[in-house]
């Protein structure tokens, strides 16, 4: 039997196990099991807490895509350990820095239900001029490839809405380099960003968070707020000196105790 809980950063939706007081560990079979809408619990992703790797860290953050696969990052998902591990009273509720695959991130509670997720500026990536050929075959001339701890191409069009997202990514990721990049759309509207996210190892969700601060760090100008808007809602985004500062909704949805092999 494996306790979690159920939370949801901006809709973007996991499962939290604690692997701190008891480990509860898990194989890709039963994670893949888990992430079924149908027959199982279903998340977008699942996350683990567990115990820190490094002296500066509180805590190591895994997060495992509804596939099974291992993501490196999931900015969502930090948030929403915020919110598990204060909740739990596992933490003081003050700026936690967390350990994961890719990057270490401090996180922070407000006095509402937000909470906040500081992280290194991402990078912009240099996409290779024989991927740049093949983008070209699907009209895709505008791309920008970011590094977030994980990686995302983001490609600006005219409408977010009508474009088939799952057609593109199912041929995009039929190639090395796109075969574990997170694709996003997006365009901007009134000041703010509106985007659609397809997730490596996921599929569409109603909200990225690091997809969101791939789009918003190419439009940030210092000392100036950004919302990047989803299906899922809205995400606040600044430049805080050399670091990109995300602001967010983060709670829990429910709990309960998995009891399937």
């Amino acid at each position: 039997m494996i306790k979690f809980k159920k939370m949801h950063g901006n809709g973007n939706d996991f499962i939290v196990i604690e692997n701190l007081t008891k480990p509860q560990p898990l194989t890709k079979a039963q994670i893949i099991k888990m992430g079924n809408r149908k027959t199982g619990i279903g998340f977008d992703q699942l996350i683990t807490i567990n115990p820190p790797k490094k002296a500066h860290h509180d805590l190591y953050i895994r997060f495992f895509n509804s596939d099974g696969s291992e993501a490196s990052m999931c900015l969502n998902g930090v948030r929403s350990v915020g919110a598990f591990v204060w909740e739990e009273r596992l933490l003081p509720k003050k700026a936690i820095t967390l350990g994961t695959k890719s990057r270490d991130i401090e996180i922070l509670p407000t006095k509402s239900k937000l909470v906040k997720a500081i992280i290194a500026l991402p990078a912009l990536e240099e996409i290779p001029k024989m991927e740049k050929k093949h983008l070209e075959k699907y009209g895709i001339t505008n791309a920008k490839c970011v590094n977030v701890g994980n990686y995302h191409l983001l490609v600006e069009v005219n409408k977010t809405e009508s474009y088939d997202l799952s057609s593109l990514c199912a041929q995009l990721r039929k190639r090395i380099f796109f075969k574990d990049m997170n694709i996003s759309l997006f365009k901007k509207a009134l000041g703010d960003l509106s985007l659609r996210t397809n997730e490596a190892g996921a599929g569409e969700t109603l909200s990225c968070g690091s997809a969101s601060a791939a789009v918003a760090s190419l439009h940030l100008k210092k000392n100036k707020k950004l919302t990047v808007n989803s299906a899922g809602g809205s995400i606040s985004l600044r430049i805080v000196g050399d670091k990109l500062e995300m602001t967010g909704p983060a709670e829990c949805i429910c709990e309960g105790i998995w009891t399937k092999n």
